[in-house]
């Protein structure tokens, strides 16, 4: 078991609510520690930004289990769905040396996803959050590989989480590899509005020309 990026092991309180983010435990089997109860209850946020940039924000270098494994939100603030980033731990950044101790083996609020397979601490899946799936693990170094989303993250706010190994530092990096569509939506009624003054045009613009076509016989 490797600790990666030297992770504080200070003890903290538990609480039963959730971040704005990522879950808090609860239940039979809580997580030891719930990182940043006050705020995200993340270890570790990356932000997609408007313009499609990427950031990282660690929030609570205290690992859930006190140890080496934490949570990993993200927000995406751009305007379009995101369903995968690529992940790079860096150098000594063992991010995906997954090793039987992920979210799903604690119950946690909102932790009803995870299936008895999960719940028993088979990798990768344990690590996995409600949403998300794991592709690309580079098998030789362990520090990076890929975080699929289905059903893609939402536009203009949309968040989700996982778990991973070691909380990131400056040396993680992430990269949105793919956009997928959200859930379809009605059209608003100013949409509607706009269609239906659509095809009224048209339709006067094909009467205007038979008449004209008409008149000219």
């Amino acid at each position: 078991m490797r600790i990666a990026l030297g992770l504080s092991l200070l003890a903290g309180s538990l609480t039963l609510s959730a971040g704005t983010i990522c879950p808090a435990g609860s239940g039979a089997n809580p997580f030891p520690y719930s990182p940043d109860p006050t705020g995200t209850g993340c270890n570790a946020v990356i932000t997609i930004a408007a313009n499609g940039s990427v950031s990282v924000a660690v929030t609570d270098s205290t690992p859930y289990e006190f140890g080496e494994d934490v949570l990993i939100g993200v927000k995406n603030n751009s305007s379009t769905p995101v369903s995968s980033i690529a992940l790079n731990g860096g150098s000594g950044g063992y991010i995906f040396d997954l090793d039987g101790d992920g979210i799903c083996i604690y119950t946690f609020v909102g932790s009803s996803y995870c299936s008895a397979s999960q719940q028993s601490g088979t990798d990768p899946q344990d690590y996995y959050g409600p949403t998300s799936t794991f592709t690309n693990i580079n098998q030789t170094t362990l520090n990076s590989g890929t975080v699929n989303f289905n059903p893609p993250i939402p536009p203009h706010g949309g968040t989700t989480y996982f778990s991973l190994e070691g909380v990131p530092s400056a040396n993680l990096s992430a990269t949105v590899t793919g956009t997928g569509s959200s859930v379809s939506t009605a059209p608003t009624l100013g949409e509607w509005g706009m269609i239906l003054l659509g095809a009224l045009l048209i339709g006067c613009a094909a009467f205007l020309t038979g008449r004209k076509a008409n008149q000219t016989v």
